[in-house]
């Protein structure tokens, strides 16, 4: 019987490990906020961040308007090639490291504790309340056909135009934002269990001001 019991026990913990936990998100309030024209003339990069932090709906909301889903069809509210949707974005925050699942728009855990240092050498990198990571996963671009030097090219446009969200958002809420093409890639990577497939191609920094 011991044993049997033992099985079990062995069983559920390898079951409940086949399954990643996810952090659900409020959901992103689609109307208000400040006029856009108003956003892009306050929009620009600052590397100056408090220690504060953010609410669960005000980083709901940044995601939603970088690289949220705004359609019934899945389609997000950033511009895509072919209609691929190849950037996956990691938030570390002063929790964790979450993964962003638009579909659900909830937040699959990565791993708990403090890394926003391990994105970057740069102090502000550890007081940001944000450091999204982006990233580009190859494997959603199987059976297009498309050639890797024009695949590379969409991941940056792409990164780009979810960067670009992000700017405006925190422009809108008077928070400071800056992208980093230079950040710790072999660390962020075996933070992140990366394959040989994905690529980083932007660290993008926001908090709030001093």
């Amino acid at each position: 019987m011991k044993k049997i019991f033992t099985a079990l026990i062995f069983t559920l913990l390898i079951a409940s490990c086949s399954y990643a936990e996810f952090v659900e998100l409020p959901a992103p309030n689609k109307t208000g906020g400040m006029p856009l024209n108003e956003a892009v003339t306050l929009r620009r990069t600052t590397r100056e961040f408090t220690d504060a932090t953010i609410t669960q709906q005000e980083l709901s909301d940044l995601l939603y308007v970088a690289a949220g889903v705004n359609r019934d069809n899945g389609l997000r509210v950033y511009p895509v090639g072919k209609g691929v949707h190849d950037i996956d974005v990691y938030v570390f925050n002063h929790e964790g490291i979450y993964k962003f699942d638009a579909p659900t728009h909830s937040l699959e855990v990565i791993a708990a504790g403090d890394y926003r240092q391990s994105t970057g050498k740069p102090t502000y990198a550890g007081r940001a309340a944000v450091n999204l990571v982006y990233v580009q996963d190859l494997k959603a671009w199987e059976g297009e056909g498309a050639p890797k030097e024009r695949i590379e090219k969409w991941g940056f446009a792409h990164t780009g135009a979810i960067a670009q969200g992000a700017y405006l958002f925190a422009a809108s809420k008077g928070w400071n934002a800056v992208v980093r093409g230079t950040f710790e890639n072999e660390k962020i990577r075996r933070l992140l269990n990366l394959t040989n497939k994905q690529t980083i191609t932007l660290v993008q920094s926001i908090g709030l001001r001093p």
